[in-house]
């Protein structure tokens, strides 16, 4: 699942929590997988929580892109859980420089993109490089609005990082909070936990 939160337009009080906390709920929608069995339509509750820090960086010329795996294949950077009852909610934030990323899952399969036939993310063309492209300011190092929700076996998400023209190299930094989640099976929510819950969509419903 990939999420981009937009700048709050007012503040409440008492403050909502960005990241999920111990004692919130989740849910996954039916469309999750028969391979994924551990959580295809299922309903948990956290009941462990940890923030983890990491930051990745690329220095690409001009003009050039790299696909960056953040799956535990190999050549990835292992942000995948390894166990069943865990889920990653990642926040991903950019600092600044002159670099774009576009999300595919899994890898060719671009995560936004348009009906019209042939409108998805491509580097090699002048326009349709800027398409569903992520630029640092959309989600200010500081200020991640990027969430990815990562669960083990899931297919790998791919960020490919492209370099605009007007620079010789840059040096794309990602700045990433993983809140690792431990969850807890509850076979019979009530109505107003399922309300409550934080509803997880696998990545084909996000392409409609």
């Amino acid at each position: 699942m990939l999420e981009l939160r937009p700048v709050s337009e007012a503040t409440v009080s008492p403050g909502v929590p960005k990241l999920l906390q111990l004692g919130h709920y989740v849910k996954f929608t039916s469309e999750w997988p028969d391979t994924l069995p551990n959580v295809k339509g299922k309903f948990f509750q956290i009941d462990k929580v940890n923030q983890v820090s990491y930051d990745l960086y690329y220095t690409l010329p001009t003009n050039d892109f790299r696909d960056v795996d953040l799956s535990n294949q190999a050549g990835g950077e292992n942000l995948y859980p390894e166990n069943t009852r865990t889920l990653y909610e990642v926040l991903l934030g950019f600092k600044p420089g002159n670099y774009m990323v576009s999300f595919q899952i899994p890898a060719g399969e671009q995560a936004r993109r348009l009906d019209q036939a042939g409108m998805i993310p491509n580097v090699t063309s002048a326009t349709l490089k800027y398409l569903g492209a992520s630029k640092p300011e959309d989600s200010p190092y500081e200020d991640k609005r990027i969430f990815m929700y990562f669960i083990k076996d899931l297919e790998p998400m791919i960020l490919r990082t492209f370099v605009d023209t007007g620079c010789d190299y840059e040096k794309c930094v990602f700045g990433l909070t993983v809140n690792k989640c431990h969850l807890k099976e509850k076979q019979s929510p009530t109505p107003e936990q399922w309300a409550k819950a934080k509803e997880l969509l696998y990545y084909t419903e996000l392409r409609w």
